[in-house]
C-alpha cells in the first residue's frame, strides 16, 4: 500500500512512474465537479467517482483484488479505511469474481485503519484486502474516486 496527498507539491517523488503519471492527471481534474461513474482517465484505465454514505465498519466486507491496483482518492469528506499487509488467507474469503476482479471476506487479519481526507489517496496492490468507506464521526455523504489500474502497467 502507499499512501499520499495531491495537496503537497511533491506528492509523486517516492511513487513509481505510473502512478505518479495517474496522479498527476487527478492532480489536473476539478476533481469537486467531475461526474459520478466511470470514465476514462487514459487508454486502458478507468475511474468511477461515487457519491455515498460513511457506515460502521461491522456488517461491511473488505475487498481484494487480483487484476487491478486501487488508487482511492478522497475528494469529500472524510473515511476511515481498514486494511491489512499480512498476505490473505483465502481460505476466509469468498468465491473470486473474475469479471469485476474482486474476493470479498468479513474477517480481516491483522487489520490496521487508515483515515483519509480530502486529495488524501491510498494505493492497494493486488491481494492487500481492504475495507473503504467506513464513518470517522457517524456516517456522513463522501465523494471519492477510483481508478483501476491493471497490473500489466508497473
Amino acid at each position: 500500500m502507499l499512501l499520499g496527498d495531491l495537496s503537497r507539491d511533491d506528492y509523486a517523488k517516492s511513487l513509481p512512474p505510473v502512478f505518479a503519471r495517474l496522479c498527476g492527471k487527478l492532480k489536473t481534474l476539478d476533481l469537486v465537479n467531475l461526474p459520478l461513474g466511470w470514465q476514462d482517465l487514459e487508454e486502458g484505465v478507468r475511474m468511477n467517482v461515487m457519491e455515498f454514505e460513511t457506515a460502521p465498519a461491522e456488517g461491511k466486507k473488505a475487498e481484494l483484488h487480483r487484476k487491478f491496483i486501487d488508487i482511492q482518492l478522497l475528494i469529500a469528506g472524510e473515511e476511515a479505511v481498514e486494511y491489512s499487509l499480512s498476505y490473505p488467507n483465502l481460505a476466509l474469503y469468498e468465491e473470486y469474481h473474475d469479471e469485476h476482479d474482486y474476493q470479498l471476506t468479513e474477517q480481516l487479519e491483522n487489520k490496521n485503519l487508515l483515515i483519509l481526507k480530502p486529495n488524501m489517496f491510498a494505493i492497494f496492490l493486488p491481494n492487500e484486502p481492504h475495507k473503504p468507506g467506513i464513518s470517522v464521526n457517524g456516517n456522513r455523504l463522501l465523494k471519492k474516486l477510483v481508478v483501476k489500474v491493471p497490473v500489466e502497467l508497473i
